[in-house]
């Protein structure tokens, strides 16, 4: 039985692969800084439309540290949840390809450290020693790079992965690890944790409390390289604007956090609003959207971060 359910799961990916190879075939020739795109405003924008942003549905969107390579997920019923990747070659952003360390076709999450050196995803697949992926929750999972590609890919372990699920991992400059987990201990529904690493290893995850977390469902965390803030995806507060809003939250003196604070309609929609990411030189926010169909990349100018630092609750 074992070794029918590990087929199946090989047959899944190369189901993947197969089909990952022809979705960009129309691919347009694309050069220079974020994918020749006008620069976004001060109000929320589709990212590269008919481009990156199609009609199937993209999600999860992370650029390297360098600017040089732009990953982003997509997922369709056909195939599952793919990580695709392009990269700028003298100057030309070559036709998305599925990324190297993507070989399960439920990784989704991506995100690279600030030295470019190591990827976290989250992901379904069979934990170490296992054939069967995981039914009730996600893993963390890393890889390290080696020159111009991806090492094996590695189980995070079950210090971080210890709960029901953990999922959209976000690395600051200094390492520590912040994502969304569901635990016993936790406020609700889905709440965002803290794993500090020491002496090369990850510690035991630490819920953020109550500013950040609540009953509702806390989510797709980011938080800045130097920990000066965190935005956040929350579904069921009262001032919200639609199926999940982004709100952020300040760093204060005494390393307390500020309550959550809606980013407002220049970010925000009536649809579900989720999974921020600051571009690598801090520049534009990029978070994902439904607002226009299944799921598209949309970006914003950054300064409406600092827009808001100061004008919420202190």
């Amino acid at each position: 039985m074992l070794i029918i359910i590990a087929a199946v799961i090989a047959a899944q990916a190369c189901v993947t692969l197969a089909v990952a190879t022809t979705i960009y075939e129309d691919w347009p020739d694309l050069y220079g800084p974020y994918l020749g795109q006008q620069p976004a405003g001060m109000n929320a924008e589709i990212f590269a439309p008919g481009v990156v942003s199609t009609d199937r549905s993209e999600i999860n969107s992370v650029f390297t540290p360098d600017g040089e390579a732009f990953y982003f997920t997509i997922w369709s019923q056909e195939t599952g949840t793919m990580i695709m990747v392009t990269r700028q070659f003298e100057g030309r952003w070559s036709k998305p390809a599925l990324a190297s360390f993507s070989t399960d076709p439920t990784d989704v999450d991506p995100v690279i450290s600030h030295d470019g050196q190591r990827v976290f995803w989250s992901s379904r697949r069979p934990r170490p020693g296992k054939v069967e992926r995981r039914d009730n929750g996600f893993d963390i999972w890393f890889a390290d790079r080696k020159g111009f590609l991806w090492d094996d890919t590695q189980y995070l372990g079950p210090v971080v992965n210890s709960g029901t699920s953990q999922v959209y991992p976000s690395v600051t400059r200094n390492n520590t690890l912040y994502f969304q987990a569901i635990r016993a201990e936790g406020f609700g529904k889905a709440d965002i944790y803290r794993s500090k690493m020491l002496g090369g290893a990850y510690q035991s995850p630490e819920n953020l409390g109550p500013v950040i977390n609540s009953a509702n469902y806390e989510g797709d965390v980011f938080v800045a390289p130097g920990e000066s803030y965190l935005i956040v995806a929350v579904s069921g507060r009262e001032d919200g604007y639609g199926g999940a809003d982004l709100y952020i939250s300040f760093q204060r003196p005494g390393n307390e956090w500020s309550p959550l604070q809606n980013m407002g309609a220049s970010v925000n929609s009536d649809k579900r609003d989720f999974c921020p990411m600051l571009s690598h030189d801090e520049k534009y926010l990029f978070f994902s959207s439904k607002r226009a169909g299944e799921g598209d990349i949309f970006w914003i100018d950054a300064k409406i971060i600092e827009a808001l630092n100061g004008s919420g609750s202190e």
